[in-house]
């Protein structure tokens, strides 16, 4: 099946860059494939310079960033307006993981801050930061050390003290309890502090990120206060709260391309189960079409009630009852009829060439295996679809879906869509969550003999299991003379690295 509207940008090319500047620059949360490699390959979609620090200048899991040789690449490169992106826990910690760990006093982090807008002239400025998670779990690999025997522990407290008013902190050690509340108290100190910032038109966007949530716990209030804060300071035009943290970049990427517009660009959203879209989101603690309107708003885009208005739709595979967990290897609940309103949307939109991405979000960490392979059998040419995710927590995943398809749509819009990089980009998203999160990853898994957490995994075993898919996908997307070389970037099975040569 022939795209005519990826045919005809084919032919025309990049005749013009309305775009008010070519150039943008970001500083990721840190150089993970999907914050670093992502954002990139979306702008590079619509012939944008998105330039970011070297990798080696970011944070690697604990490992914070390089403030020295960071701040001298700061004053180095964002002196001649460009538009700027940039992540506040990457100028404040040194990255994401990092401000989890961080053991510095708030006045260090603050001066930071103020030390960075002071050095920087931009054109606009669009930033994100962090509200310190609280998982689920016994493991330290991306908290502090007393996490491997009381995460869960804190976690509980954490949600019995928002739900309830009052916890049993008893079988917590008191010198626990206080760090936690500690670092607590800093992280949302700073990021009060960002608005007072965003207040001064230093920037021009500020996005709270909520980071692996429930409903219930301190960083749901904690982000409820910050709204509270929004609203009473009349900046909900320039500040909003979204779940997620990884695909930020790549929404507020979006935006800036978006708000050049003239007119508002219009989304419709359709879900595969009209009780799945009520469901509350796993890692997100909210209902999955509130998750919805979030990244919408966050992408600079608006809800419209009837497909009919609408510039671009959105696909939400959702569960009809129970939501799956690919890492605890929990099955969702749908039904066929879901996967058959899947395939009749995808077949309407290229048939009318109406621009429409795929938020797959059945399971959390990775694509629903039964959605994907119909939709691989019934279409032999991909290249129409104008994004899919399925990545990590539903608001990673539709977040990345919006983000994707907006760029796509906006480039298409501005005639300077290269659709050679679009199809990289896809076969990344499609083998990433796809194949390699609802399938190759469980199977790498049971090879280390239960040691997925610690041990370092195969390289040359990851790349043998995906070789199959791979070749399914190149020929999908046009892609069969491309080479694939995938690779664990944190020498650990949760992400992978899709490298394209």
């Amino acid at each position: 099946m022939v795209c005519i509207r990826m045919v005809y940008t084919i032919l025309i090319g990049c005749l013009a860059m309305p775009f008010s500047h070519k150039r943008l620059f970001l500083i990721p949360l840190d150089s993970r494939p999907v914050c670093y490699d992502m954002p990139r390959r979306l702008a590079a979609v619509a012939g944008l310079d998105l330039s970011m620090p070297a990798p080696t200048l970011l944070g690697q899991l604990k490992t914070p960033a390089n403030f020295k040789t960071l701040s001298r690449w700061v004053k180095n490169h964002l002196f001649e307006n460009d538009p700027l992106i940039v992540a506040l826990d990457t100028v404040a910690y040194g990255g994401l993981i990092p401000s989890r760990v961080n053991e510095e006093p708030l006045g260090i982090l603050q001066t930071r801050v103020e030390q960075f807008f002071g050095m920087v002239k931009t054109d606009a400025c669009y930033g994100f930061s962090s509200i310190l998670r609280i998982p689920n779990y016994d493991f330290d690999e991306e908290e502090p050390a007393y996490w491997n025997q009381f995460g869960k522990a804190l976690y509980r407290y954490s949600v019995s003290l928002h739900e309830f008013g009052q916890a049993d902190p008893s079988d917590l050690p008191v010198g626990v309890l206080q760090d936690f509340m500690a670092r607590r108290e800093k992280n949302f100190a700073l990021n009060q502090r960002h608005l007072d910032v965003l207040a001064t038109g230093k920037l021009d966007y500020l996005t709270y990120c909520q980071d692996d949530t429930g409903a219930y716990g301190l960083n749901v209030r904690e982000a409820q206060l910050l709204d509270a804060q929004i609203q009473q300071r009349k900046l909900g035009d320039v500040a909003h709260i979204q779940t997620g943290a990884d695909e930020v970049a790549a929404c507020m990427l979006a935006r800036w391309m978006v708000l050049q517009r003239a007119q508002p660009l219009k989304v419709y959203a359709f879900y595969s189960s009209e009780t799945g879209r009520k469901l509350v989101a796993k890692f997100d603690g909210l209902p999955i079409e509130t998750v919805v309107a979030r990244a919408v708003k966050a992408c600079g885009a608006v809800l419209v009630k009837k497909a009919a208005d609408a510039d671009f739709w959105l696909m939400v595979h959702t569960p009809d009852e129970r939501q799956g967990d690919h890492c605890s290897q929990e099955q969702a609940r749908t039904v066929p009829e879901q996967v058959d309103a899947v395939l009749q949307i995808l077949e309407q939109s290229l048939r009318l060439a109406k621009p429409l991405a795929i938020a797959d979000v059945a399971y959390a960490n990775g694509g629903d295996p039964r959605l994907m392979e119909k939709v691989l059998a019934r279409f032999e040419d991909m290249t129409g679809l104008y994004g899919y995710a399925g990545w990590n927590t539903p608001g990673n995943a539709i977040g990345t879906a919006v983000a994707m398809g907006l760029i796509r749509l906006m480039a298409e819009e501005n005639k300077c869509f290269d659709a050679a990089e679009f199809c990289k980009l896809m076969l990344i998203r499609l083998a990433d969550d796809w194949l390699y999160q609802s399938d190759v990853r469980q199977s790498v898994r049971r090879g280390m003999n239960g040691n997925a957490q610690r041990g370092i995994p195969d390289e040359k075993l990851l790349n043998v299991l995906m070789a199959d898919g791979l070749f399914l996908l190149k020929s999908r997307l046009g892609l069969e003379n491309q080479a694939v070389q995938c690779h664990y970037p944190c020498q650990r099975t949760f992400e992978v690295e899709i490298g394209i040569r």
